[in-house]
Formats: C-alpha cells, sequence, structure tokens
C-alpha cells in the first residue's frame, strides 16, 4: 500500500533515502529551506521550511497533509530531531517523544544524562565571554573545541588548535547558535568512531564494531530512545572509550529501510 512519507531536510543522505522509499512504492514528501537541496530532485513535493524551526516545520507538514495528502510517517536524517518530533506530534505520528527530542537536541542536557547514567564523556563547560574560553585554554590547553549548546552536529563547531584567534572563534560559534549559547569541551586524544544504532524494545543493534554495543547502547537509552535509530560518537582510548557525540536520528543507509518502515508504523 502507497503510503506518504515526510523528510525532514534536504540533504545528500535525504536524497538515498528518498529515492529509496520512493522505490519501495510510496509517496516522498521532503521540507528544507533551501530550493536547490538534493532530495528535491527525488520527491514527490516540496515544502519550503526551515528545520532549524521546529515549530514553521510543523505548521508547513500540517497543512499539506490537511489540505494536499495525509502524510502517514516522518523521517529525519540531519541533526533535527526536534523538528522531525515536533511534526510527529502534531500529526499525531510514530516517532520520538517530544521530551525526548528536546533533550537530545541540548548538548548540555545530553552531558548531564551521561553524568547520571555514568557514561564517560569529555569534559566541558558552558562559557558566556571569549575570556572565559581564554581561561580554559590557559588551564587545559588547546585541545578543546567550542560549539553551539544546540546539536547541530558540526555546524559551529571549533577545534582551538586550528583557531588563529580564539575570541574571534569564539563570536562565530555564538552567532551559529541559536539561543547564543556556547560550551567548550576537551578533546580526548584517540581515534572517533561512529556507529549506526537502531534501538527496539530498548536493545541496541549496531553497524560497526561490536565491541561498542553496550556503551552505545547505554548512551542511547540514557536520552530515553528505546525504539527507533541514533548515531554515536565514541573515541577509543585504552581502558575507557568516551561518548563524544550523540544524535537521535539515522545516520548511514544500514537501517534505512527498517527506519522507513517504523515511520510508517510497520513492525
Amino acid at each position: 500500500m502507497t503510503r506518504t512519507l515526510l523528510i525532514v531536510s534536504g540533504g545528500a543522505a535525504a536524497a538515498v533515502a528518498a529515492a529509496r522509499a520512493r522505490d519501495l512504492g510510496h509517496t516522498v514528501v521532503v521540507s528544507d529551506s533551501d530550493p536547490q537541496a538534493p532530495a528535491f530532485a527525488f520527491a514527490d513535493s516540496c515544502l519550503i521550511a526551515d528545520a532549524h524551526g521546529a515549530v514553521e516545520t510543523a505548521a508547513a507538514a500540517e497543512r499539506y497533509s490537511r489540505k494536499i495528502r495525509k502524510i502517514d510517517g516522518v523521517l529525519c536524517l540531519a541533526d533535527y530531531a526536534l523538528a522531525a518530533a515536533t511534526v510527529t506530534d502534531r500529526l499525531r505520528l510514530p516517532g520520538l517523544p517530544l521530551h525526548v527530542a528536546e533533550l537530545a537536541s541540548d548538548r548540555l542536557a545530553i552531558r548531564r544524562c551521561f553524568q547520571s547514567a555514568g557514561i564517560p564523556a569529555p569534559w566541558h563547560a558552558e562559557i558566556s565571554t571569549p575570556q572565559e574560553l581564554q581561561r580554559v585554554i590557559i588551564a587545559r590547553g588547546k585541545a578543546v573545541a567550542i560549539m553551539p549548546v544546540e546539536n547541530l552536529g558540526s555546524h559551529g563547531r571549533q577545534l582551538m588548535t586550528d583557531a588563529e584567534d580564539p575570541a574571534a572563534a569564539f563570536q562565530v560559534t555564538r552567532e551559529a547558535s541559536p539561543s547564543q549559547r556556547v560550551m567548550v569541551e576537551q578533546v580526548p586524544e584517540g581515534t572517533p568512531v561512529m556507529l549506526d544504532c537502531w534501538m527496539q524494545n530498548g536493545a541496541c543493534q549496531i553497524a560497526g564494531n561490536a565491541d561498542t554495543r553496550d556503551i552505545a547502547g547505554r548512551a542511547v537509552s540514557a536520552l530515553g530512545i528505546s525504539d527507533g535509530p541514533a548515531v554515536c560518537e565514541i573515541v577509543m582510548q585504552p581502558g575507557s572509550p568516551q561518548v563524544t557525540a550523540i544524535a537521535a536520528r539515522l545516520g548511514s543507509e544500514a537501517f534505512l529501510d527498517r527506519a522507513i518502515a517504523a515511520a510508517l508504523g510497520s513492525p
């Protein structure tokens, strides 16, 4: 049976998902603020909406679902979990609970969850001025990164080892944050490993190194995600790996068919 899938954001990964969903016989709607978004080429319908604005995306989806074609499911392949969850909440569709998406969209809240659950993660702090950043660099060296408090992936993230002017870098990162909030984090030594995770009834499956399944599953569970996709970055260190990043979204194509089915309400 043909169903209608909304994909929030229209980047390269979304283009792959849109093409696959159409191959499976579904109608595909893609929302993005960029009229030239790659996934629009594979969409049956396009919505111009900024995924950074969860309410804007939800309003556009609601209008489409009410006036043009009923949306049956929502999929997100970029760091816009809150926008996707706002849509599913408003349209009463399967998806991440809104309060979990809000948590997963805030790096400081994520770190507090990790601390409560005993999950190893790098040292971090919120900073409000370039002077605070300079004091951190003096105390901890330049092996630190600054980033928006919002969990926006690599957007606005800067390594201080690459920054000629930390004060200018701070201003750039603050401008990249919708709330003008900045945090600094130690960059641990070691090789980062990106893991695609799939949670089902609280059990974690991963595409990648099976040795990291336990810590990845604990990290995803700490955010309250019991079902659906997540992406977890782990830095392998002697003795204890550290979870350096996590996102409540689909990563590679490893679990794509499963994610499409789950979004549309199939087991």
